[in-house]
């Protein structure tokens, strides 16, 4: 028995000695935390569609991302059959409550002289899920407006902005 017992401390002592005790509760330095943390997939609202405005119709296509490292990508763009005009915006924030995306930025072009390049846009879009008697929602796209008004339509989720029943198209939010 005692030949046993000295057989099996030589076979543990080393697998002991193996265990990094830091490795077993986690990084000793709060930095190395994100090692262990599985990546978050970004939160992400896509669409595109057509919506009846006068004198044809409003086309629209638009994606947007919130990162899990605080940083929002996308753009939009916007643009008037009948008339040929567009106009295109780079994302600079995004929220989502269930099924409801709030999508704002910078206007980056336009070939519509009254449209200011550089100037705040914004619009939102609600996904009324996939199938027969669904109908996904999109305002109409406020734009020319000042600096900062992006962020605070974001933050304050206004659903003041007059909305339509996508025609033709889909949004997904989620």
């Amino acid at each position: 028995m005692k030949n046993i017992r000295s057989r099996s401390a030589i076979v543990i002592l080393p697998i002991l000695l193996a265990c990094n005790t830091a490795e077993v509760a986690g990084p000793a330095n709060p930095a190395d935390a994100s090692l262990n943390q599985v990546p978050q997939a970004p939160l992400m609202a896509i669409g595109s569609g057509h919506v009846p405005a006068a004198g044809g119709q409003r086309v629209f296509t638009f994606h947007a991302a919130n990162h899990p490292d605080g940083t929002t990508q996308g753009s939009y763009r916007i643009g008037l059959t009948g008339p040929g005009l567009y106009f295109s915006v780079d994302v600079t924030c995004m929220t989502i409550v269930d099924n409801t995306a709030w999508v704002a930025g910078l206007i980056s072009e336009s070939n519509a002289s009254f449209i200011d390049i550089g100037s705040v846009s914004y619009f939102y879009a609600i996904d009324d899920g996939e199938g027969e008697g669904s109908a996904d929602i999109v305002s109409t796209a406020r734009f020319n407006d000042i600096a900062g008004e992006d962020l605070r339509f974001c933050a304050e989720r206004p659903l003041g902005l007059p909305s339509f029943p996508i025609a033709q198209g889909n949004v997904q939010v989620g």
